[in-house]
């Protein structure tokens, strides 16, 4: 199973594993720079994580899944 999302000019294909640690990366990122995301970004990032959730690797409040642990 795939995590696939294509959001205006941005696109992931890939196991959820990679799609959770682009999704974590991209967000330690942006709290160490101290900065906000851009809307294009931002709402790339949330797709990954709705489609993340909908996979049940994400609960309603974006927490990691035991179902994650088993990747």
């Amino acid at each position: 199973m795939n995590i696939k999302i294509s959001n205006n000019y941005l696109s992931f294909d890939g196991h959820p594993s990679d799609a959770l640690r682009f999704v974590d990366e991209i967000h330690e990122t942006y709290d160490e720079a101290g900065t906000d995301m851009g809307k294009t970004l931002n709402d790339f990032i949330f797709a990954i994580e709705v489609a993340l959730q909908n996979a049940g690797y994400l609960d309603e409040d974006f927490n990691k899944t035991e179902q994650q642990n088993a990747l």
